[in-house]
C-alpha cells in the first residue's frame, strides 16, 4: 500500500480516537461519537479495500508477465517460420504464407 494513502487513512483514525477521547469538550460543538465511530471504520474499511487493489496489482502484475511470455514464445515460433519461408520462397510469394514482410 503506498505510504500517502496509508499515512491518509491513519490519520483520519488517530483523529477520531482522540476526539473520542475528548468527547465530553466536543460534544458542544455537534460532535457525537457515533460519527466518529463512522470514522474509524471508514479508516478501517479504506485500508483493507486498498489492500486487496494491492492483492488484485499483484495477480495482475503476474499474469501480465504469463502474457508477455506466452507473446515471446509466440514470436520466437513466428521467427522460426519465418525465415524458413524467406529462405525457401521468393519475396513475391511471401504473402500466401500470411508473411507480410517486404524484404
Amino acid at each position: 500500500m503506498s505510504k500517502v494513502f496509508e499515512t491518509n487513512a491513519l490519520k483520519g483514525k488517530f483523529l477520531a480516537s482522540g476526539m473520542k477521547k475528548r468527547l465530553s469538550e466536543l460534544s458542544k460543538y455537534g460532535v457525537k461519537e457515533a460519527d466518529l465511530t463512522a470514522m474509524e471504520q471508514d479508516a478501517d474499511k479504506a485500508i483493507t479495500m486498498i489492500q486487496e487493489v494491492d492483492r488484485m496489482r499483484a495477480e495482475t502484475s503476474r499474469k501480465l508477465e504469463e502474457a508477455n511470455a506466452q507473446l515471446n514464445s509466440l514470436r520466437e515460433r513466428a521467427n522460426v517460420y519465418r525465415k524458413l519461408i524467406k529462405a525457401n520462397y521468393l519475396p513475391d510469394q511471401w504473402e500466401k504464407f500470411g508473411l507480410m514482410d517486404k524484404r
